[in-house]
């Protein structure tokens, strides 16, 4: 793991602690923040609720990792990109952002992320932190310094991997998990990145010994009205009953979406929405005999 750091320890400092899984399956106290992956014995999992995670998070535990990106040149994402490296650079937080040139879609762009990262990751030999072009830093994400697992990352209803802010150790674990997700995006070039990320993770697990951190949402602010901000200022960010945000996530991709593509979607898109009932219930049992074959991950299309 991280600088002499093991998982254990990392969440101790919160009070938390790992469980065998099928206890933390069955808690009916917070969620389930944290797996550790064991092939041949008995997975392990730590639940915890808010107060637990709020406590998680606001305790920096060692260096920062790079912070990495790219955008397209030539469209809106390259000013978003100037906001993201001016707020990095605020921080005091280091980074590696770079230019591409379009591919011609949203989804073929996104494709390109894993490539990106994995460079960057073995260029550094460091522990990296992918981060969407349209996001800016709020705050020092202290819950990514020293932060000993594997990977971390925003798993939310327990299936779906969000893939605007990744993190990845520099162990040989994460390589393994990094360099299936490269190679699944060369093979499917339609598939958005976060599902082919969502399947590489899967993959590896299915035969390695993997610590994985499930981050909160809440981490990240989305775009909403200025009166809730104020609200969660004064009435819930004091009393621990939100997570004050780390860091802006503006979903520009919704909006620039449509400008980025040169036509429309194309009828073998695969996002999301797309995954199979099965699959989801898959991840969410850690159930890894499911068929990792990208057929079965994907529902079939009338």
């Amino acid at each position: 793991m991280g600088a002499g750091m093991i998982p254990s320890d990392y969440i101790a400092a919160a009070g938390l602690s790992f469980r065998p899984l099928p206890k933390a399956l069955a808690s009916q106290q917070g969620r389930i923040i944290a797996h550790l992956r064991r092939p041949d014995g008995v997975d392990l999992g730590c639940t915890a609720d808010l107060t637990q995670e709020i406590a998680l998070y606001e305790t920096p535990q060692g260096d920062p990792p790079l912070f990495v990106s790219y955008y397209t040149t030539d469209t809106p994402y390259e000013a978003l990109a100037a906001e993201l490296r001016a707020s990095l650079d605020r921080h005091h937080l280091p980074h590696r952002i770079e230019p591409v040139a379009s591919r011609g879609s949203w989804v073929a762009n996104t494709g390109l992320k894993a490539r990106v990262i994995q460079a960057a990751w073995q260029d550094s030999g460091r522990p990296v932190c992918w981060i969407d072009a349209d996001a800016a830093i709020l705050r020092p994400p202290t819950f990514l310094m020293g932060n000993p697992f594997d990977l971390a990352f925003v798993r939310r209803a327990e299936w779906e991997d969000i893939s605007y802010l990744i993190y990845l150790n520099a162990t040989e674990a994460a390589g393994k998990v990094l360099a299936e997700w490269v190679r699944l995006c060369d093979e499917h070039p339609n598939v958005w990145d976060q599902v082919l990320f969502s399947l590489a993770w899967f993959r590896i697990a299915r035969d390695t010994a993997l610590a994985s951190q499930w981050l909160n949402g809440g981490v990240s602010r989305i775009p909403r009205p200025w009166i809730r901000d104020i609200r969660d200022r004064a009435l819930y960010y004091p009393f621990g009953r939100k997570i004050r945000p780390f860091i802006d996530q503006k979903q520009a991709s919704r909006r620039l979406k449509a400008y980025v593509n040169a036509s429309a979607r194309p009828k073998d898109e695969i996002g999301s929405d797309d995954l199979s009932a099965d699959y989801r219930a898959a991840l969410a049992a850690y159930d890894f005999n499911f068929d990792p074959q990208l057929d079965a991950v994907v529902a079939r299309r009338a």
